[in-house]
């Protein structure tokens, strides 16, 4: 018996999925994916013009700030000037906020276009590219991480404006200080009166500075950012 059972032969093996199968697979994934490509373009689109329209938020946002000081110190808080400017900041404020939501989103959304993108990439390559791939990916990423994080920084300029933003910073505290210390019930003294316009007096030069130095230094890094990029060749191609 056990001489009979050595001799039986072993089972074939299965044979391989035909290549006709494989190609067919790999068109429908390209052809159900394809959708997802262009919405990673059109996202990159909206993530490179969403921080111009934050820049120019803020910089309403600051300027409307500034003028809402002066004009509740020339007419009034009850004046027509007054409550247009208040409404003006209030409503750049929240169309702010919604601004950054919306660009979180869209970089998750565009985070998730790249990583499919790349996964096509892959899978269109196969084993051919197996060599070049490792050539490439000792290369990129770190490259790529380097330049990132190059390319990421404040300009000076913008650097200077938030340096000068901190004494008029400590200006608006001493102010709310001075107010506080000085503070009589039933009626507002001179010292109350000197502190609040002390905290006027830091709170517009800061609004000042950012919508005169800091907000225009920002934009101007965006866009040269946005130049070179466009003129540097894609690494992706």
């Amino acid at each position: 018996m056990a001489v009979a059972d050595a001799a039986l032969p072993s089972p074939p093996p299965p044979p391989p999925p035909p290549a006709r199968i494989v190609v067919v697979v790999l068109a429908l994934v390209q052809v159900a994916l394809a959708p997802m490509l262009a919405l990673g373009r059109v996202l990159r689109v909206a993530v490179e013009a969403l921080p111009y329209l934050g820049l120019a938020l803020v910089w309403i946002l600051s300027a409307a700030s500034a003028a809402k000081v002066v004009a509740r110190r020339a007419w009034g808080e009850g004046s027509a000037s007054f409550l247009f400017l208040q409404t003006l900041t209030y409503g750049a404020f929240t169309v702010l906020a919604c601004s950054f939501l919306v660009l979180l989103a869209l970089g998750v959304l565009l985070l998730c276009g790249l990583g499919v993108a790349y996964v096509i990439a892959a899978v269109r390559r196969g084993s051919r590219h197996e060599s070049n791939k490792r050539a490439v990916g000792a290369t990129t990423p770190d490259s790529a991480a380097d330049s990132a994080a190059g390319s990421f920084s404040l300009p000076r300029t913008a650097v200077l404006g938030f340096m000068a933003d901190v004494p008029f910073m400590l200006l608006v505290v001493a102010g709310f200080l001075v107010a506080a210390m000085s503070h009589v019930e039933g009626s507002v003294s001179q010292g109350e009166m000197v502190g609040f316009v002390i905290v006027d007096v830091g709170i517009f030069a800061m609004h000042a500075i950012s919508c005169s130095v800091i907000v225009p230094a920002l934009l101007l890094s965006f866009w040269r950012e946005d130049q070179a990029d466009r003129k540097a060749p894609s690494q992706f191609c």
